[in-house]
């Protein structure tokens, strides 16, 4: 046993183990393929992380169109997973067009996300018009949201990319309309619309007579009162460009989901889905008036 031991130990300290991870992620990183060709041929493995990521995907990441067309050619996985995402996530921006459509040829996934991000989103954010078109058109959920509920359009208006945003809303945007309220505000139950404003508006909206702002601002007075009328508050293009005073329905159609129904809007919140939660509120809203404006 002792000299099966002593054997064993003589092999582990002799007969070292090769690797060329750390060969194909380096050779991926600067983009050159005769090393990466060298690496595979000697037993690299074609979609083995170093930790982070895979060969294609640093080599997307760094820009190097032709080693990414080798490693793909050579059985690359084009939607593999990284700490990063897949490699469409570091294909998207201005001077990567050309590796964002040979990945989309080949079959990557679109809809690929990072973290709850989409690549659309991510298109978005960089102001990467042709990124968005080559991902629309290969089927990119144009309704897509984040995981705290941002939709492409709705980062496309807050950031005054106004060609993106026309070309969004040409291509699917949807955006959501809630059914009416009117006819429910005279069974609504106030004291739950109150509680409701307690535990989630409280934090951003102040409703005393005499009271200031907060981050957003004061209701007192809500319904009825022109749009984007208060003192001292800087709103967004979107809601200086909505006219009229805020009625029971336009309450409901933006409270349903700010960042879904009035895409730009600073109200960057989930917004109230639930349609009695949102009667109840908006019912609590009428009554913080000296004069309540009458139900329909």
């Amino acid at each position: 046993m002792r000299r099966f031991l002593l054997f064993i130990l003589l092999v582990l300290v002799h007969i070292p183990i090769v690797s060329h991870a750390a060969d194909i992620h380096d050779a991926a990183m600067t983009g050159d393929v005769a090393a990466i060709t060298a690496a595979l041929d000697a037993g690299a493995g074609i979609d083995e992380s170093d930790g982070t990521a895979t060969p294609l995907y640093f080599a997307v990441w760094m820009g190097h169109i032709e080693a990414a067309k080798l490693l793909i050619e050579r059985g690359a996985d084009v939607n593999a997973q990284t700490s990063g995402g897949p490699p469409l996530m570091a294909a998207v921006g201005t001077g990567k067009i050309d590796l964002l459509k040979l990945l989309l040829e080949r079959d990557a996934d679109p809809n690929s996300n990072r973290g709850g991000e989409f690549a659309l989103h991510v298109a978005v954010t960089l102001d990467c018009l042709d990124c968005v078109k080559a991902l629309v058109e290969a089927g990119a959920d144009v309704n897509a949201k984040t995981m705290d509920g941002k939709t492409p359009l709705h980062l496309a208006k807050s950031r005054g990319q106004r060609e993106v945003a026309d070309y969004l809303l040409s291509h699917g945007v949807v955006l959501p309309t809630p059914a009416p309220i009117s006819m429910k505000l005279a069974t609504a139950d106030v004291e739950k619309g109150r509680t409701y404003f307690t535990r989630r508006c409280t934090s951003c909206h102040n409703v005393e007579p005499q009271g200031g702002n907060k981050l957003g601002p004061n209701l007192w007075s809500v319904v009825g009162r022109d749009k984007a009328s208060v003192a001292n508050m800087r709103y967004s293009d979107t809601l200086l460009g909505w006219e009229g005073v805020w009625t029971y329905e336009d309450l409901n159609r933006y409270l349903f989901g700010p960042m879904l129904t009035t895409p730009g809007v600073k109200m960057e919140t989930p917004g109230v889905p639930d349609d009695t939660e949102r009667v109840n509120l908006i019912a609590y809203l009428r009554t913080l008036s000296d004069k309540p404006i009458p139900l329909p």
